[in-house]
Order: C-alpha cells, then sequence, then structure tokens
C-alpha cells in the first residue's frame, strides 16, 4: 500500500477553520448546544479559549487524515468528496459516539445532535481538502 503524505497544508488549514466555524454556527448560533445541554440536564455553557484552541487543532488533525486519505485514494470530484466524508463520519465518528451513548447512557438524541453537526462538517472538510490540491 501507498500512502501519499503530499497534502495541500493551505487546504488543511481552510478545511479545519470551516470545521470550527460549522460547529460554532451549529451549536452557537442556531441554539443547538442549548437543546443539547438541555437533554444532558447540564448548564448551558459557553466555549471558551480552551475549547476553542481543542476545536481547531482536532479540526487540523481531522482536515489532514482526510487530505492523506483523498489523496491517496486518488478522490478528485464532488462526488467522491462527499463519499469520503460520509464514509469517514460513519465508520469512526457515528460508531464511536454511538457507543459512547450507549455506555454512558446517554440520551439517543445527544447522538443525533451530534451525528447531524459530525456528518456536514466531514462532508465539508473532505470537499477542501479533495478538490483544493
Amino acid at each position: 500500500m501507498t500512502i501519499n503524505f503530499g497534502v495541500n497544508y493551505l487546504a488543511v488549514i481552510v478545511a479545519a477553520i470551516a470545521a470550527v466555524v460549522i460547529g460554532i454556527l451549529y451549536y452557537g448560533v442556531l441554539g443547538v448546544g442549548d437543546r443539547q445541554s438541555r437533554m444532558l440536564g447540564a448548564s448551558q455553557a459557553r466555549p471558551g479559549p480552551v475549547q476553542g484552541a481543542t476545536g481547531l487543532i482536532v479540526g487540523l488533525v481531522n482536515a489532514w487524515v482526510i487530505a492523506v486519505l483523498a489523496l491517496s485514494l486518488g478522490a478528485s470530484s464532488v462526488v467522491d468528496a462527499i463519499l469520503l466524508g460520509v464514509l469517514v463520519w460513519l465508520g469512526f465518528g457515528a460508531t464511536f459516539k454511538a457507543a459512547q451513548v450507549a455506555f454512558e447512557r446517554r440520551p439517543w438524541g445527544v447522538w443525533g445532535i451530534q451525528a447531524i453537526h459530525d456528518v456536514i462538517a466531514e462532508v465539508v472538510v473532505a470537499g477542501i481538502v479533495t478538490l483544493w490540491r
């Protein structure tokens, strides 16, 4: 197997920032974060600098891995990007979060809220790093 690490690092940075912006819009502006907090019986906390920095680092790692996958798999079209984003979400995000919800006995609605955010973010990230070479 040959893995190509020659990704466009500017695209990775832009994709990571896009993922953070999607999170801000989804959880903050649209108020989905408040709904999730109510489902969990938690106070409606606003993220601070540590959460912002963590989100950006997570976004960078995620975008870089998807970029490596896109390049190594030869993904080059919008359809390729969408499929890659959905597959990454399904294989990793959706499954691991489902296990967390089950073992932590959290409401499945929380999984649904996070799943919508995550699949959107993964598809957008995959789109950016796949199409911007």
